[in-house]
């Protein structure tokens, strides 16, 4: 089996167990007894169960979990079952809080003769083992279920990788290197800015002219091609400032359910290659006049009948505030800056009994 890993050796342990039947008692215990040989054993999180299985081990010392990961790696936890793929986990420690949809146990070991004895025992024997874990004293943490933070759900999510090196000292030539940048990373870096921003992730409910009203806010759009079924738009600027300003205002904006993924684009010819593609030119030489932050409050000007245009908000966007600040202006306070962002996309120069409505950023 492949020993080799770009991740340094750390104390804490991530198994990915697969054949493993439903039915199999997978537990914190049953780890425990397993893992518990090696080492002094801080931790252990079930993070999930499904069709591999993870789980985290923290050891008080990382030659620990260099040595279990030697062992164990390619192993069963029973015959036949849960083969053990063992990685070194890129987390600093297990905080058993705040993950959610897991079981973990934090172990404490009250007697350091006891713990001595299980970290050299070689026997395999459970019942052995599980004599010496009964002379443990050890405190639970059951984990509570609460939502993980996005960055944190990121961070796990991302710990699957290749298997790790064992040997310390490679870890030390890695580290002196400085750390490594992976391949997407590097591209965003060295991207070099264009006229044309490509834009991913884009909500099925929107259109063309929904995103134009948008993007138009940040600088004269030229032509915007919508990909509908790759769920992407690609919109061409008068000049690369303006899709610089545009970048940097929109990227990673939640719109609708889905969040914007922005990058620089190659100029090249804009054209739909299939029959859902929505493809506009525009043109507009005097392009917006000031261009400002997102912010959760707008002014509309041009309002006839407050009332029914207030109405007609409402059911478009979240909004907080309505307030009247002229006899044909209405200044409005959205939820957040997303609910903004619909407002802009379905009612930029929209006409309302013949009057155009006109949409500014306080």
């Amino acid at each position: 089996m492949n020993n080799y890993s770009r991740d340094p050796p750390s104390k804490i342990l991530l198994l990915v167990i697969t054949q493993l039947s439903p039915t199999f008692p997978l537990c914190n215990d049953l780890l425990f007894e397993q893992f518990a040989k090696y080492g002094d054993i801080k931790k252990i999180l079930i993070f999930e169960r499904g069709k591999a299985n993870k789980a985290f081990v923290e050891y008080y010392d990382v030659k620990h979990a260099i040595e279990a990961r030697k062992d164990k790696l390619g192993k069963y936890l029973a015959e036949g079952e849960g083969k053990l793929t063992i990685h070194f986990s890129r987390l600093k420690n297990l905080d058993l809080e705040v993950v959610d949809k897991s079981r973990g146990t934090d172990y404490t070991q009250a007697s350091s003769t006891n713990s001595d004895t299980m970290k050299h025992s070689n026997t395999d024997d459970p019942n052995v083992l599980r004599q010496q874990i009964e002379s443990f004293t050890r405190t639970f943490t059951q984990t509570s279920q609460r939502n993980l933070t996005p960055a944190r759900n990121d961070e796990i999510n991302n710990l699957l990788n290749s298997d790790s090196d064992d040997d310390i000292d490679i870890w030390k030539q890695q580290k002196q290197q400085g750390p490594q940048i992976s391949q997407d990373v590097q591209n965003m870096i060295t991207q070099k800015p264009s006229k044309i921003i490509k834009v991913t992730s884009i909500d099925d409910r929107v259109t063309a002219k929904m995103l134009y009203n948008i993007f138009n806010k940040f600088g004269n759009v030229e032509e915007l091609l919508y990909e509908k079924q790759m769920q992407r738009v690609f919109v061409r600027y008068q000049t690369i400032e303006f899709a610089q300003i545009a970048k940097e205002y929109l990227n990673n904006i939640q719109f609708f359910d889905q969040q914007w993924r922005i990058s620089y684009h190659p100029l090249q010819q804009l054209q739909p290659t299939t029959i859902s593609d929505e493809y506009m030119i525009y043109y507009n030489p005097n392009g917006p006049k000031l261009i400002v932050p997102l912010s959760k409050t707008i002014i509309l000007s041009g309002v006839i009948e407050a009332m029914e245009i207030s109405e007609m908000m409402r059911l478009v966007a979240k909004v907080l505030e309505i307030k009247i600040v002229a006899s044909d202006s209405l200044e409005i306070t959205m939820m957040n800056i997303s609910e903004t962002l619909k407002i802009i996309a379905v009612f930029s120069d929209y006409e309302y009994k013949n009057q155009k409505l006109i949409i500014s950023i306080k």
